[in-house]
């Protein structure tokens, strides 16, 4: 599987939307998720995770426990994940509860 766009909206830490367009790596087939504690490096691995199976990456939390706090009461929660296997193109969206 090669992850090509995350996109999360009210999700984790993010209140806002955040994409994240895995295709400017080109053909780079290694990458780090850098950054400080507390800025969301989990958090887009439960994302992907999330789209993909409707937990956490760690298993430990489902969809309605990663809602941001941050986000504004009529902000949807929604992970949308695109990712390729092969040459085939796939879209997974989720909304939870």
């Amino acid at each position: 599987m090669k992850p090509l766009v995350i996109d999360m909206q009210a999700f984790g830490p993010f209140a806002e939307r955040q994409v994240i367009d895995f295709r400017e790596l080109g053909s780079k087939t290694f990458f780090l998720i850098h950054g400080p504690t507390g800025s969301g490096k989990t958090s887009i691995l439960d994302g992907i995770c999330f789209a993909l199976f409707g937990d956490s990456s760690e298993g430990e939390r489902d969809g309605r426990q990663m809602r941001s706090h941050h986000a504004d009461d009529d902000t949807l929660t929604e992970v949308r994940f695109d990712f390729a296997l092969g040459a085939d193109r796939y879209r997974v969206r989720r909304v939870p509860e």
